[in-house]
């Protein structure tokens, strides 16, 4: 066959493609050393593809770790934050529970007026004092029926006679002895009563006594009747729950039912309006089915767990000398739930007292729930006796066992709880005292089941201790019945309670012993009223 001319192959094809086709078509391609080196050169180009490929997927572990780690310090960051967070409000909270040691405290402003108003105590009816304060005694007297916001600082507490009328729900029962801030004299009674400015001068004279007093035969009756309902309301409870574990008994499936849904539905009180509405309901409920019959159980006398007797109102429900013992049994839960949440909820925030104070006041100004047209309050109260003594005027060391016996002080075993612990105890109770006793029921028409002179009678039988048996224990309460109550305490008594205030902020802390650091707090409040503008000093 004739072979072209290299001459006439040559312009076919350009320079790089000729080389291209001229090793592809020489001779040798297919001989052993071409295919090993095209071998070599596609594992030489393997392997650089292979290397360059776990150069990435190296690189694309580096940074999945670097973010994992970066996840990781951003959410230790937030645990920490959340910590520090944690940590400054636990130091609020202890700051705020260690304000009995203020550092303003030892201001001299506060003992300047002490020093000076003994003048005046001496003689109260002193041509200046006189001047101004018969005629305030004159127009009391002149205006004995006039509507008052509040009762007059001198009725006692549950008094067993009755009072022709009762305005806005604040009366009480006819008065059968003075309270014991205003002791002194009736004109003084009179003249705190007198909404007139010319009467500060006079308001603190009711506590400067010349001789110590005690509790009175009347209030120590008042006492120990509590005590007595106390230890009937133990053999009541005892007595219910040996009947229940009787085989066939009614009380069997329900008791303890009613038990749980009431300190459970306690539990969840809290503030904001509306907010109570569905445990307020269940624990009504609980108590209805128990007054109607609906779970069967003996009646039993009321009067064991009240403080004076009764009779019969008419158009009261209730009228019966006895009632279901399940209900009274119940209404004791109630009581038992109410302290409960005092003493656990309301010690580091004494502002938590409110609901459950506004729940204490419906249930036992409920119409349903009372007795003879007066509430079952006596039952509550028996147990703040038992827990809060210095709200019923008892006193006691705070450095002996049986001081600390009469102030209440709870025991951990075989000891005693530690100051802290007690402390908040009391804080608790007594701005739980104070949240159910000044509460206004000028509003509705329901009766107030603890009138606010009851808030009065246990403020004065705090003030009016001798300086030898004021306790640590008393300034804790006493601050805790005033701090957040000042602007309902000066409602319902206006100057009068403005000569009270500076009776308990700024004169009695001056009693206090060397232990007594809570009442360097109650100097501190007079400061702190001061410069919201009431002028104590």
């Amino acid at each position: 066959m004739a072979q072209p001319s290299p001459s006439g192959r040559a312009p076919l094809l350009s320079t790089p493609e000729k080389k291209l086709l001229s090793n592809f078509l020489v001779d040798g391609r297919n001989n052993e050393l071409s295919h090993q080196n095209a071998l070599a050169a596609a594992q030489a180009q393997h392997e650089r593809v292979r290397q360059a490929a776990i150069r990435v997927y190296e690189l694309h572990e580096l940074q999945e770790e670097t973010q994992r780690i970066m996840d990781l310090e951003q959410k230790e960051k937030e645990r920490i934050w959340a910590q520090e967070a944690l940590v400054a409000e636990e130091r609020r909270l202890r700051e705020l529970r260690a304000k009995t040691v203020p550092p303003l405290s030892p201001e001299p402003a506060p003992v300047r007026p002490k020093r000076v108003e003994p003048a005046p105590v001496a003689a109260p009816a002193a041509a200046p004092a006189a001047q101004r304060t018969m005629p305030s005694v004159a127009e009391v007297k002149k205006q004995p029926e006039a509507p008052r916001p509040a009762p007059a600082p001198t009725g006692g507490l549950f008094s067993t006679q009755t009072r022709p009328g009762l305005v806005n729900g604040f009366g009480t029962t006819a008065p059968q002895k003075p309270s014991p801030l205003a002791a002194n004299s009736a004109t003084q009674a009179a003249h705190q009563l007198t909404p007139s400015p010319a009467a500060r001068p006079a308001q603190p004279q009711p506590q400067s006594q010349s001789k110590p007093q005690t509790i009175s035969p009347t209030r120590k009756a008042l006492v120990d009747r509590y005590s007595e309902i106390h230890q009937e309301l133990k053999q009541l409870r005892r007595a219910l729950q040996a009947e229940a574990k009787e085989a066939g008994s009614p009380l069997k499936a329900k008791m303890g039912t009613y038990r749980r849904e009431i300190r459970v539905s306690i539990g969840q009180l809290t503030g904001g309006k509306g907010a109570n509405a569905t445990p307020i309901n269940k624990i009504s409920a609980a108590l209805k089915e128990a007054l109607d019959g609906q779970v069967p159980s003996r009646p039993i006398d009321v009067s064991r767990y009240v403080v004076g007797p009764r009779q019969p109102v008419d158009g009261a429900p209730n009228n019966d000398a006895t009632l279901p013992s399940l209900f009274i049994y119940l209404m004791n839960i109630c009581a038992k739930g109410i302290i409960s949440q005092f003493i656990n909820e309301c010690g580091a925030n004494p502002k938590a007292a409110d609901p459950i104070g506004v729940f204490a006041a419906h249930i036992f100004s409920h119409r349903d729930f009372q007795w003879r047209g007066q509430p079952l309050i006596d039952i509550l109260m028996a147990k703040f006796r038992v827990v809060c003594p210095v709200l019923f005027g008892l006193r006691g060391s705070d450095r002996t066992e049986r001081g600390r016996l009469s102030l209440g002080w709870r025991r951990d075993g075989s000891s005693w709880v530690t100051e802290q612990a007690h402390n908040d105890r009391m804080t608790g109770l007594g701005a739980g005292f104070a949240s159910i006793s000044l509460r206004d029921f000028s509003k509705t028409s329901k009766q107030n089941p603890y009138p606010p002179t009851n808030y009065w009678t246990a403020l004065a039988g705090i003030l009016n201790c001798p300086a030898a048996e004021t306790s640590n224990t008393q300034f804790v309460v006493l601050r805790a019945m005033i701090e957040g109550h000042e602007q309902r305490f000066l409602n319902f008594y206006g100057n009068a309670a403005i000569a009270a205030l500076r009776t308990a902020l700024v004169e009695f802390p001056t009693r206090a012993p060397a232990n007594a650091t809570a009442a360097q707090s109650l100097q501190a409040m007079a400061e702190i009223l001061r410069a919201e503008g009431l002028v104590l000093t």
